[in-house]
């Protein structure tokens, strides 16, 4: 299963920007990957994964922001095409580190 997370954060001000910054530092921690600025996705092997990183962003989400999260099946995930320009940037996953019992 695909964990895809959507999220929108104000960035009128200098601490709104901040804290989308680091919210997004923050998503890469937990083992999530860009897909586009708002737009990123993590493989879930289970549904408690699922549900502890669910807690874990309910309670970190600044004030003002709002998330929204699709869990899809491998099936769906499967037939995704993803198109790049030649000059598309490139973006490495770094490791999670939110482990789950």
């Amino acid at each position: 299963m695909v964990l895809l997370l959507s999220f929108d954060l104000p960035r009128n001000t200098k601490q709104e920007r901040k804290q989308a910054n680091l919210y997004r530092k923050r998503l890469v921690e937990l083992g999530f990957s860009m897909k586009q600025f708002s737009l990123y996705e993590r493989e879930v092997l289970s549904i408690n994964t699922k549900n502890k990183l669910v807690q874990t962003l309910n309670e970190e989400i600044p004030d003002t922001g709002l998330i929204t999260l699709y869990l899809l099946p491998d099936e769906v995930n499967d037939k995704q095409v993803t198109i790049l320009g030649k000059n598309a940037p490139h973006y490495t996953i770094g490791r999670p580190r939110l482990i789950v019992f």
